[in-house]
């Protein structure tokens, strides 16, 4: 018995560690990592072909190539009428198909599309360190917003179970709007008592909020932005916060 205890353990380690591994294991398998990569992949039929016209505003999204840093690329592209199929070969292609789950708007008209995207909702951020917050703008000037921790993507809420400081930290991205910064959050009802207290930085590069977990409930806000593109003021759509006090 020992002996098979010690052997199922070995097993899970080795699991564990794979699944530890596996997004380093698709970045090293990617097919394009280099300028070149992608050209000699231009050159002949590829999975890049089903975004047909949005093709050449697709490769003048992409960022990090030339860098050998993190490849990024305009999310706001691979969207329905893409598959959610033809969208995790595309990211196949940059090692970034366990991603897939970011792309809730892609259609889903096979079998494969829909277990793909089936049960992919994205996690809920954690308290326990800042929760990047990332604004870029489409090809359309659309505003999208990322949240992510320790670069796993997050839906942006969180869900306490004690009294906390919630952070969020701005990560400039090559598309995000020029100057941008948090002046603010916006309350639907800021006299339920779930967030007593919300500060901003001097730079408008951080905010903080501070919960109450006396007051269950779910409280919803929304982020307030200046840019110098225009004096127009920037709102998110809204995260939340579930307080779920423990008797």
């Amino acid at each position: 018995m020992k002996k098979t205890l010690i052997t199922l353990a070995l097993i899970t380690a080795s699991l564990t560690a794979q699944a530890a591994t596996q997004v380093e294991i698709d970045q090293a398998l990617a097919p394009v990592k280099t300028p070149a990569d992608l050209q000699q992949l231009l050159n002949a039929p590829s999975p890049l072909d089903a975004l047909a016209g949005n093709l050449p505003l697709f490769l003048d999204s992409i960022t990090g190539l030339a860098q050998g840093q993190n490849i990024s690329f305009d999310k706001q592209l691979l969207s329905a009428p893409l598959t959610a199929t033809e969208v995790y070969h595309i990211l196949a292609l940059f090692g970034q198909q366990t991603h897939i789950a970011q792309y809730q708007g892609a259609a889903i008209v096979t079998a494969s599309d829909t277990l793909l995207l089936n049960n992919t909702a994205l996690p809920v951020c954690a308290t326990n360190a800042p929760i990047e917050l990332m604004v870029t703008l489409d090809s359309q000037k659309q505003a999208q917003f990322h949240y992510a921790q320790a670069g796993i993507e997050c839906d942006g809420n969180v869900e306490l179970t004690e009294n906390a400081t919630i952070t969020y930290q701005l990560v400039p991205q090559p598309t995000s709007p020029k100057g941008l910064r948090l002046t603010g959050a916006g309350f639907t009802n800021p006299f339920d008592g779930h967030i007593e207290t919300v500060s901003v930085s001097a730079d408008g590069q951080s905010i903080q909020l501070q919960n109450n977990i006396q007051n269950s409930g779910v409280s919803k806000y929304q982020f307030i932005f200046a840019t110098e593109e225009n004096d127009l003021l920037l709102v998110s759509p809204d995260p939340e916060i579930t307080n779920r006090p423990q008797n």
